[in-house]
């Protein structure tokens, strides 16, 4: 399940907003395991939870110093807001860079969700 989230959204890093933020989209997905019983040709699914994942896309801005060393350090950022009404601190995983020829660069960071404190 994918939702992607609206204009009332707050990304929050180090204590301030990220204002440049264009998008954001929320995943949620199980986690599962394969169990194949000796001699069987089944193969069992069973879940053993789920994961919550963040995607922010954002325009070139003075944020983006700051998220490559919180990103560096094992920091976190905070997603508040969207349609559902949420909010939950985001390990930073992944930065990546965009530049078009002819058009604007824009970043998009990427998170998984701490501790199962998603709240809604």
């Amino acid at each position: 399940m994918a939702i992607t989230l609206g204009k009332d959204c707050t990304i929050s890093l180090d204590g301030g907003t990220i204002l440049s933020a264009r998008n954001v989209t929320l995943t949620e997905s199980a986690r599962t395991i394969d169990v194949n019983p000796y001699g069987s040709r089944y193969a069992g699914v069973y879940s053993t939870g789920y994961e919550c994942t963040v995607s922010v896309e954002l325009n070139d801005s003075a944020d983006l110093g700051t998220a490559f060393l919180q990103m560096h350090t094992g920091g976190t950022f905070n997603v508040v807001g969207g349609a559902g009404g949420f909010s939950f601190l985001a390990v930073l995983t992944g930065i990546s860079e965009s530049d078009p020829i002819d058009g604007v660069a824009t970043f998009v960071l990427e998170g998984k969700m701490t501790d199962p404190n998603l709240q809604r």
